[in-house]
């Protein structure tokens, strides 16, 4: 999703907005990944040696907390993303007219980001490349 986000030049939140805040959205997005995952990890081995019933209410509120609002930013980011691609290549609603992008977004992330991903990027023309900020070789046009 970073690397769709920077081709776009979209924030961390998938919103559209001015070069300063775009030009870091790929590293803003992996360290966001990365914080959550120690966090998650941290809870993870500090839970080690607990049964589910003996586990201690704050760990088990930790762990709620973090893992739901990771989620609500993944989805809410996918969906804003999603409707930055729509707006940018004039793509209409076809279902769920004013909740389509959020329904894609939460019931079918992966679907959506496949999607997203071939439709701003020219995999024909341009190779993948693994951990770049657009997913392209330098040099490759943003925007297709």
């Amino acid at each position: 999703m970073a690397q769709i986000m920077t081709r776009l030049n979209l924030t961390w939140l998938g919103e559209p907005g001015p070069q300063v805040a775009t030009k870091n959205t790929f590293k803003v997005v992996m360290m966001l990944l990365g914080a959550y995952i120690l966090y998650s990890t941290s809870l993870e081995i500090a839970s080690t040696g607990y049964s589910v019933e003996e586990l201690p209410p704050l760990i088990w509120a930790l762990k709620a907390v973090g893992s739901t609002l990771f989620s609500l930013y993944s989805i809410y980011s996918l969906c804003q993303t999603r409707r930055s691609v729509r707006t940018q290549y004039s793509i209409p609603e076809e279902r769920c007219t004013g909740c389509e992008d959020l329904c894609c977004a939460t019931f079918c992330t992966c679907c959506t980001l496949a999607q997203m991903a071939r439709h701003t990027g020219e995999y024909e023309t341009y190779p993948g490349v693994f951990l770049s900020s657009t997913g392209h070789p330098k040099g490759t046009p943003l925007t297709i």
